[in-house]
């Protein structure tokens, strides 16, 4: 049975890249002292979305990095959150 294909890895890689994205803008105009804390753990994750959308990678590792990066998106998302 066919089924239609909406999205797929590159979509979910793009998605990520622009969260990424926008917790950094938000990162950079945070004039907090975590500010420097929350950039370095984005710099990790901006090596792995680049992994991501570089490599040639397996199915399996592309959706282990891709749920490491968005935990990780998740995380820096909960520090934002807190007092500047």
């Amino acid at each position: 049975m066919w089924l239609p294909f909406f999205g797929g890895w590159d979509r979910k890689i793009r998605k990520l890249r622009k969260k990424w994205d926008r917790e950094r803008e938000k990162a950079l105009r945070k004039k907090s002292d975590q500010r420097l804390e929350i950039l370095s753990k984005l710099d990790i994750v901006e090596d792995k979305l680049k992994m991501l959308e570089e490599r040639e990678l397996t199915r399996v590792d592309k959706a282990r990095i891709a749920k490491e990066v968005e935990i990780e998106l998740a995380g820096v998302e909960a520090m934002m959150s807190g007092k500047d």
